[in-house]
C-alpha cells in the first residue's frame, strides 16, 4: 500500500474543517426541530430526520481521497472540527464520528476499495445506520420506547443517511467532477 500523500491529508483537513461548520449548523436545526416536535411526542424523530447530514463527511472523504481509512478518518477530523468549533455534544461526537466513518467505509471495503460508486456508498449508509442505531439505541434510551417506535426511527434515520449520505454526495460529486473538467479544458 502506499503512503499518503501529504496533499491528501490536507484535503481531508479541509473537508473536515468545512464539514465540522455543517455539523454545528446542524446542531442549531436539531434544537428547532426538537424544540417543535417533543410537545408532539416526536422529539426522538429530530435526531433521527438530521442524522444523515451528520454523516456526510465520510462519504465525501471517502469518495474524493480514495484509500482505506479516508472515509474513517474524514468523518472523525470533521466531528473533532465541530467539537472544537464548541458543539453542545461534546466529545461524544468523536465515537458518533468513528462509527459512522466505519459504517462508510464497509461500503468501500464490500468493493475491495477499487468501486466507489452508487452502490457502495449505499452499502455504507446501510452500515453508517446499523453501527450508529445500535450505538444509540443503548445512550439514547430507545429499548425503554415500544417496538412500532424504535422501528420508525431506525426507518427515518436509514432514509435520511441515504438522502444526505448517497443521493446528496452523489449530486455533489456530479459538481466536483464538472468543475474538474472545466479546470482541464481551461488549463
Amino acid at each position: 500500500m502506499k503512503k499518503w500523500r501529504l496533499q491528501e491529508v490536507l484535503f481531508l483537513a479541509l473537508i473536515a474543517f468545512l464539514f465540522g461548520a455543517i455539523f454545528m449548523g446542524a446542531g442549531v436545526l436539531y434544537a428547532l426541530l426538537t424544540a417543535v416536535l417533543t410537545p408532539l411526542g416526536y422529539g426522538p424523530f429530530a435526531n433521527e430526520i438530521l442524522f444523515g447530514l451528520w454523516t456526510m463527511a465520510a462519504p465525501v472523504a471517502g469518495m474524493l481521497v480514495r484509500r482505506p481509512g479516508s472515509a474513517v478518518l474524514g468523518e472523525v477530523l470533521a466531528a473533532l472540527a465541530e467539537m472544537l468549533y464548541g458543539s453542545y455534544f461534546g466529545p461524544g461526537v468523536l465515537v458518533s464520528g468513528l462509527l459512522q466513518g466505519a459504517g462508510t467505509e464497509l461500503g468501500f471495503l464490500a468493493g475491495r476499495y477499487r468501486r466507489y460508486d452508487s452502490w457502495h456508498l449505499l452499502i455504507g449508509a446501510f452500515g453508517t445506520t446499523a453501527l450508529s442505531f445500535f450505538y444509540e439505541f443503548f445512550k439514547f434510551g430507545y429499548g425503554a420506547l415500544g417496538v412500532g417506535m424504535v422501528v420508525s426511527l431506525l426507518i427515518v434515520r436509514l432514509l435520511s443517511v441515504i438522502f444526505f449520505g448517497v443521493i446528496l454526495v452523489q449530486a455533489i460529486m456530479k459538481l466536483y467532477d464538472k468543475v474538474q473538467q472545466l479546470a482541464v479544458t481551461r488549463g
